[in-house]
């Protein structure tokens, strides 16, 4: 998720725990410790732009990782109050404001590596988008209303607990809106003698009632997209090739081996007029949601050349994601 979201959260988790110890700068602390783990962004350049893929939400994100942050930080803590407090409530604390961050990137579509270094599986719930406005704002309004403090009578530890309970939910219907497109993807499929291995189902921008559904075939993929608003009684997939035959040869790479891992077994792979192949890390889904899929940033590489060097992320067209579409984003979400 984005790092305001994640900032919120851990204010709203730490102070659920201190506040009652030591007030608004349970906050600021919570702020803090809530975005740690993407402080890995700061790893970027010492890293090729493939491989920092799977440097980026791995044992900054582990759970392996938030037990020891939790306890140091809630012992360094625990003296800076002067044992004031009980130490426990910091290590608890600190471990909600750092897990929570995991567990939310979990829920994205990028995926978390939970159990780095002991295991590098990428785990990933696919329910929520990176920019989801409603459950940022959910945490904004908490948080805003416990800083203003005295001007208005409330009763701050309610106000935290109905914060996460009303963001809790909302996370919740998104598992169930996800549930409900994901039955009319299989059934769509099945009614229009679509044959496939896998299907993923993933979040559009900055809403939970539009999904993507991404059909894996031997041969390429069948998108399309579902509102919970559809008023077509039929899903319009449309089938893109995949030269998947290329990955026992080309994965034998260090890069693309760990660009492929990122695709999470979904990737598109194209080979141009010219031999060069693009391989599109096409679980976020299409970045149009009208005809045609169009993707962006692609893995590009020449079988012939497999060094780091000609090992690149595409990222000059003239597409900039999703987003940019929000016209026809809008337009899908309404059903039309």
């Amino acid at each position: 998720m984005d790092i305001l979201t994640q900032g919120l959260l851990g204010a709203t988790t730490f102070a659920v725990i201190k506040h009652k110890d030591i007030g608004k700068p349970a906050l600021l602390i919570g702020t803090v410790a809530g975005i740690i783990p993407d402080l890995d962004v700061l790893l970027a350049p010492f890293f090729n732009e493939v491989a920092f893929l799977t440097v980026h939400r791995s044992i900054s994100h582990s759970v392996p990782l938030a037990i020891i942050l939790s306890g140091l930080l809630g012992l360094l803590f625990h003296h800076i109050y002067q044992k004031k407090h009980s130490k426990n409530s910091w290590y608890l604390a600190f471990f909600l404001a750092i897990m929570t961050h995991s567990i939310l990137d979990w829920f994205t579509t990028y995926g978390t590596k939970l159990f780095s270094p002991f295991h590098g599986h990428l785990f990933s719930t696919n329910n929520i988008h990176v920019f989801e406005p409603i459950y940022t704002l959910l945490l904004l309004v908490g948080v805003i209303l416990l800083i203003i403090g005295r001007p208005i009578q409330i009763n701050k530890q309610k106000i935290l607990r109905t914060t996460l309970l009303l963001s809790t939910l909302y996370l919740s219907w998104t598992f169930i809106s996800k549930g409900i497109a994901n039955h009319q993807f299989v059934q769509q499929l099945d009614r229009q003698g679509i044959a496939y291995k896998q299907l993923m189902v993933s979040p559009t921008p900055l809403n939970s009632i539009l999904w993507h559904g991404i059909a894996k075939t031997e041969t390429g993929y069948y998108f399309g997209t579902y509102s919970l608003f559809d008023s077509r009684k039929n899903i319009d997939f449309q089938f893109e090739s995949s030269a998947n035959e290329l990955i026992k040869q080309i994965k034998q790479h260090r890069l693309v081996k760990y660009y492929l891992e990122y695709t999470q077994d979904f990737p598109l792979i194209k080979i141009t007029s010219d031999g060069n192949i693009k391989i599109y890390a096409i679980k976020y889904g299409p970045i149009n949601y009208f005809g045609h899929p169009e993707f962006v940033y692609p893995l590009c590489l020449n079988e012939k050349e497999l060094i780091d060097e000609k090992i690149k992320i595409d990222y000059s067209g003239k597409q900039r994601g999703p987003v940019k579409n929000y016209k026809n984003l809008w337009k899908r979400i309404k059903g039309l």
